[in-house]
Parts: structure tokens; C-alpha cells; sequence
């Protein structure tokens, strides 16, 4: 999917902000580098432990464990499985698909499910993103099949 290039608004403030001996930085658009969503539900089984639910956003503030990570979700701290996240890049934007279907992705398609949790890569053109699941497999998706978390 490299060969699809989608126009992203960030990269024009950057190259411009280059130019000038003062940028003025947009906070909105910054995302810390340890900005993950949950991609399915948890259910916390101990004390330690967070409760999660697919579209939420957490902060990962320890990954010494290699099947438990440590994370920071609406002001509770606690252990999940690391599996359980993706990491969202500055520019990619979390989306939960509304309907079960099958998408292109140059190959032999993508299939998408009720409730999934995929990524927005770059911006919506012509009623069309291209998205990356829990796989970093990548497709083009109907923006009408999407909705925000």
C-alpha cells in the first residue's frame, strides 16, 4: 500500500514550520510515543490489573514484561496484556468498524468485523481511508463503515 500516498496536514505545518526562525508548535496535533488503543475487551482479574474496553486510549509506562505491559488509562494505573494494544502514530487517528466487510488491500482483501478496532493512516479522500489492523496489515475502507472512538 506504500504506492498510496494520502495528503497529511501535519507534514505541511512541519515543512513550513522549518522556515521559520519561531514555529509555533501545535500541542492538539502532538501525541505522546507511548499513546496506545486497546484493540479488544480486558477484564481485570486482580487488584493490579486494568480493566479495558476496545477503542480505549492508554498510556504505556512500563514494558519490562514481555506479556504484561504497565499502563495508564482515565487516572488508574495497571497491568494488561501487551497484546491487547497497538501503538498509534502522530497523524493516525483510532476507528471502530460499524459493519462486518471485506476490503481491498491489493491482494486478496481484508476482512473487517463488526466493533474492530483499526487505524486510520493519513487522510480521508474521496469518502475512502486506508486503515491497518491489529496485524499491520493495511486496506481501503468506506469512511461510512467507521466511526470515532
Amino acid at each position: 500500500m506504500s504506492s498510496v500516498e494520502l495528503p497529511d496536514d501535519n507534514d505541511k505545518s512541519l515543512s513550513s514550520a522549518s522556515t521559520s526562525p519561531c514555529p509555533s508548535p501545535k500541542p492538539h496535533r502532538l501525541l505522546p510515543n507511548n499513546l496506545y488503543v486497546v484493540l479488544y475487551n480486558f477484564k481485570a482479574r486482580r487488584e493490579d490489573e486494568l480493566d479495558l474496553k476496545a477503542g480505549y486510549k492508554v498510556t504505556v509506562i512500563d514494558t519490562s514484561d514481555p506479556a504484561w505491559w504497565k499502563g495508564k488509562c482515565f487516572g488508574r494505573v495497571g497491568y494488561f496484556p501487551y497484546n491487547y494494544v497497538t501503538k498509534v502514530q502522530p497523524g493516525e487517528r483510532p476507528l471502530q468498524v460499524t459493519h462486518n466487510l471485506q476490503v481491498s488491500d491489493g491482494d486478496s482483501g481484508l476482512t473487517l468485523l463488526r466493533d474492530q478496532i483499526v487505524i486510520q493512516i493519513g487522510e480521508e479522500l474521496d469518502g475512502m481511508v486506508v486503515i491497518r489492523n491489529a496485524e499491520n496489515k493495511q486496506g481501503i475502507c468506506p469512511v461510512k463503515f467507521l466511526q470515532e472512538v
